[in-house]
């Protein structure tokens, strides 16, 4: 869920820097003979590599200043505290699934829907990052298989939603 926006920037940059050189070489080599044409594509190159790398770093910290202002809106509006609620309750049923008091009351395409579920929402980015390092042990823990790690590992993660909570 995080931005690809860096890596379409680069990509972009590399084709400016080449087409630049490509044109401006095409030119001196119409003008002036092969030496006019090296010397004109690493101006056009040096040119577009400077410009190109200050106009991507704009871009980037904008990009980045962006990010930084829609999670803080989302602290705001309280999606992370939904969020975390959310996590906390998906990871519960998912550990009712793999340990249910009544052996054999759920099969195996639930545990697999309700896993997946909790793998999604622990993956969000709107969480705060103690949630999210607190679900990821729990669904590593869940999947080991050990009961009394498991409640360890959740009540852990219901702290810090608590702690997320009343930090609101």
């Amino acid at each position: 869920m995080t931005s690809r926006l860096p890596a379409r920037v680069y990509v972009a940059y590399a084709l400016l820097m080449l087409m630049c050189a490509l044109g401006v070489g095409l030119i001196g080599l119409l003008l002036g003979g092969l030496g006019w044409a090296v010397v004109a594509a690493n101006a056009a190159a040096v040119a577009a590599a400077v410009g190109g790398g200050l106009w991507i770093r704009r871009r980037v910290i904008s990009a980045r200043a962006e990010e930084d202002r829609c999670m803080q809106e989302a602290r705001d509006r309280g999606e992370a505290l939904g969020t975390a609620d959310a996590v906390q309750r998906a990871l519960l049923l998912y550990e009712a699934a793999v340990f249910p008091l009544i052996p054999g009351s759920v099969n195996t395409d639930e545990q697999q829907a309700r896993r997946e579920i909790a793998y999604q929402l622990a993956a969000f980015d709107s969480l705060p990052w103690q949630v999210r390092l607190l679900a990821a042990e729990a669904l590593e823990v869940i999947d080991g298989g050990d009961v009394y790690a498991a409640r360890t590992a959740m009540q852990a993660l219901s702290a810090a939603v608590n702690n997320c909570r009343y930090a609101m």
